[in-house]
């Protein structure tokens, strides 16, 4: 093929002026042809479309297509959990309110001694004082035990606390505008 016509065809491919067959004969030049020197540059531009006619899927394009959708399909599954995830932290922490209240309810009635007014015996306001701390000791040390088991009981979920903190960062706020005047009359 002639250089000279390879570089006017150049020059209309760049300006976008060639015809389906001139590109295919440029194709041609830089595929099978002896280039140049100076069109050594040009060659990836003319060669990348028979390089990607060549390039086919794998045999295992399937089954790794089919792998990863239900890959996908399964996290869909644990969105649900994920979303809940601080609501569930707020009733950990009612659960665990709830409890020191329950334990110092049945404490208090299970303990059916009245107390008496001792101001007049120190000694025994002083037995009386430390009597009821060591119950509430232990009533606190039951619920302290109680909320680290259920603690761990959470830990034992495998649940991702930092994908759940983006989800509630994601949420929009409702921000009410609060400059629109509204008449009571139409409330």
């Amino acid at each position: 093929m002639n250089n000279e016509r390879i570089y006017t065809l150049l020059e209309k491919y760049w300006n976008c002026e060639t015809s389906v067959s001139e590109e295919q004969e440029l194709q041609a030049f830089f595929n099978f042809g002896n280039v140049p020197a100076d069109l050594l540059q040009f060659v990836p531009v003319f060669a990348y479309k028979q390089k990607q006619q060549t390039i086919s899927l794998s045999d295992d394009f399937d089954r790794k297509l089919e792998a990863s959708i239900r890959k996908a399909d399964r996290q869909k599954q644990y969105i649900t959990i994920k979303i809940f995830e601080p609501f569930l932290r707020i009733a950990a922490s009612i659960i665990l309110i709830a409890g020191i209240g329950i334990s110092v309810y049945f404490f208090a009635k299970q303990n059916n001694q009245v107390f008496a007014e001792t101001y007049n015996d120190p000694n025994a306001a002083l037995e009386q004082a430390t009597s009821a701390l060591e119950k509430l000791s232990l009533a606190l040390q039951a619920t302290e035990e109680a909320s680290f088991k259920s603690l761990e009981q959470l830990d034992n979920l495998n649940l991702d606390w930092s994908e759940i903190d983006s989800l509630s960062s994601e949420i929009p706020l409702y921000k009410p505008d609060l400059n629109n005047n509204i008449e009571l009359e139409n409330l």
